[in-house]
């Protein structure tokens, strides 16, 4: 065993020889950024030798300079400990500070209060000779009209009897469904609360709402701890794939950050974690698989088939979640093994079933989903939009966390460009939404011409005011755009710039978005001026400038701004609906039965619309159509 000193921390773990920093780091709690799973191929886990023996190697020093590398900068996932070491963690490779979309859509108590978990006061008649009916059938004999069919585990048996005979069978019971949850002696009506989560394969959002008023109580959220392995869920996949140890790995770091959530909402409110009875979850089928511990492996390959996608229904203990020993777990349901419960609660949350008009759903993050229709019909589709627009695959990307560049403009009076950056701090990188933004003004100012090119820095100098020119720098696959300089950065390690790759890499993801939502008005037979709305869903969709989307054409170009709507965190707006309601669970139930579902690597035609809408809008002016 080898010790390594983590900085700043000052915290100091044990590492067996040959293992990584960045997989000791993760298993120590201490997060990372990576976006490909721990593989060296995205250069995001960085870190300095401060102390120690680490001789550089070509794997280990991917896409670093020679300066960098003689300064002891070292990729964590790449770098096996053979002796004792110090590391410092950059403040651009933590995994911390994430500005996470915890609010959206209407009250729970604005929709009626029929929680799935409900509290009965029972005056029991005693048992007599000419009335020998069990202690649990008399339970349910009293509560036959409200819980036709009342169930019971063993466990909630063993003291009945007692319980019963020791409150002159006056009780309390709690009702899940059609499951006993506990018997309590006397009145104890009122203490009833439930947990609604939103798993996002980047952020879990947790709100606490007391299930017999509808009110929420407390919010609390967290980047997702996932995230370590990868940034997406194809690379997580991959890791849960390796066997069961892996999935277990990967469940108890999703489980203690949903108890983390919930602990914290209960403390804020002065909430008992044992009076929460209930916690519903909402995520994409490979996040609801790792939930559970189940292999996602099917997902990912043709013909990507989940193992389960109906609704699921657990004990919270049999996954570990320790809230009470009551605690029951309901997961919403999946259409496809890419449009998982977090788009049938974006459906419900939207009541897109209901809808006379045509409206387009659109979730956007590392997987676009899609869903257009109307109450007549639907069609859904899943795009592999990437984490582009998560800062991955960028080559100074980042989340959106603090310091991280979240709008690019131009002013036109020094005729340069300039920056902002979350809690306005010193520059570690840039963000998607600050990505979208970068190339609008690009686009718009001619640094980027219609197929994506950057200009040449020969032709900027001849075409483009002196101070936009000179951020047009050569880099070392065609053309950079300097952001920052490196000596107004947090790091000062490296320049913050977008390379030629990079726009490429938002090309990608922004043309996988806009093929899904041509391929569905393709399908369906219509146009988008057409269209009622666009609701635009997710955290990171809230952020997007509309004029921004419209400007790299992330819609097609007879969608208007004005029909763009932002309908925030639906996925958690959706989780509360079905925790306080028992009929809203029962309609996102029936959703996945409801919705045609594309698959779009099996169309012939999706190639051909996929390269087109990889192109940018002209770039010589733009047209709000």
């Amino acid at each position: 065993m080898h010790k390594v000193k983590i900085l700043p921390d000052n915290a100091t773990i044990e590492i067996k020889d040959g293992d990584t920093v960045f997989d000791a780091c993760c298993r120590a709690g201490i997060l990372i950024q990576s976006a490909c799973g721990g593989v060296g191929s995205c250069t995001k886990c960085v870190v300095r030798v401060r102390e120690g023996n680490a001789p550089p190697s070509p794997h280990g020093t991917r896409n670093l300079t020679a300066k960098e590398i003689q300064d002891g900068y070292r990729l964590s996932c790449q770098l096996g400990v053979h002796n004792d070491l110090t590391i410092e963690i950059p403040p651009g490779s933590r995994f911390y500070g994430e500005q996470i979309l915890t609010v959206g859509g209407a009250s729970v108590a604005d929709n009626g209060l029929n929680p799935n978990v409900r509290q009965y006061y029972l005056q029991l008649p005693e048992p007599h000779l000419e009335d020998q009916v069990g202690d649990f059938e008399r339970i349910a004999r009293m509560l036959a009209r409200d819980v036709p069919e009342l169930k019971c585990d063993l466990e909630q048996l063993r003291d009945l009897d007692a319980l019963l005979r020791e409150s002159d069978f006056k009780v309390t019971v709690t009702v899940c469904g059609s499951r006993l949850l506990k018997t309590e002696p006397g009145n104890t009506r009122g203490r009833v609360y439930g947990v609604a989560c939103d798993i996002g394969t980047t952020t879990v959002a947790g709100y606490l709402l007391d299930l017999t008023t509808g009110r929420e109580l407390a919010v609390a959220s967290r980047s997702n701890p996932q995230a370590a392995y990868g940034h997406d869920v194809l690379a997580r996949g991959d890791y849960a794939d390796r066997g069961p140890a892996e999935r277990r790995e990967l469940q108890d770091l999703i489980v203690k950050c949903v108890q983390d959530i919930a602990e914290e909402c209960c403390k804020k409110a002065r909430v008992a974690p044992e009076h929460v009875y209930e916690v519903v979850l909402a995520g994409n089928t490979i996040m609801t698989h790792l939930l559970f511990a189940l292999n996602p492996r099917q997902i990912t390959v043709s013909p990507f088939t989940p193992i389960y996608a109906k609704a699921f229904k657990v004990p919270a203990r049999e996954i570990g979640l320790d809230l009470s020993r009551w605690t029951m777990v309901y997961a919403l349901p999946s259409v496809a093994g890419y449009v998982g419960g977090d788009i049938t609660a974006g459906m419900l949350a939207t009541d897109l079933r209901n809808r006379e008009r045509l409206t387009l759903f659109v979730d956007i993050g590392t997987n676009g989903e899609i869903v257009l229709g109307n109450n007549t019909r639907m069609i859904s589709c899943a795009a592999p939009a990437g984490p582009a627009f998560e800062g991955a695959k960028i080559s100074c990307g980042l989340r959106a966390m603090s310091g991280a560049i979240d709008a690019v403009g131009y002013d036109a009076v020094e005729q340069d460009l300039y920056v902002t950056t979350i809690g306005d701090q010193a520059a570690r990188g840039i963000c998607g939404t600050g990505l979208i933004d970068a190339v609008a003004t690009f686009l718009e100012h001619g640094l980027v011409d219609a197929s994506g090119r950057v200009v040449d820095p020969e032709e900027a100098q001849g075409q483009l005011p002196p101070k936009l020119a000179a951020r047009v720098v050569h880099g070392d696959n065609g053309s950079d755009i300097l952001l920052v300089p490196v000596e107004e950065t947090l790091e000062k390690r490296r320049d913050i710039r977008l390379t030629q790759r990079d726009i490429r890499e938002l090309q990608l993801a922004k043309g996988a978005i806009r093929a899904g939502v041509d391929m569905a008005l393709l399908v369906w037979g219509v146009t988008g001026d057409e269209l009622d709305r666009v609701l635009i869903a997710g955290g990171f969709g809230n952020y997007i400038k509309p004029e921004a989307a419209k400007k790299i054409g992330l819609f097609p170009p007879e969608v208007t701004i004005e029909q763009l709507e932002f309908v925030g965190n639906t996925a958690a707006v959706g989780a509360k609906l079905c925790l306080a309601d028992a009929e809203q669970r029962a309609r996102v139930e029936r959703l996945p039965q409801d919705i045609e579902y594309i698959e779009l690597s099996g169309r012939k035609d999706f190639p051909d619309v996929f390269m087109s809408a990889m192109l940018f809008p002209g770039a010589d002016g733009f047209e709000d159509e």
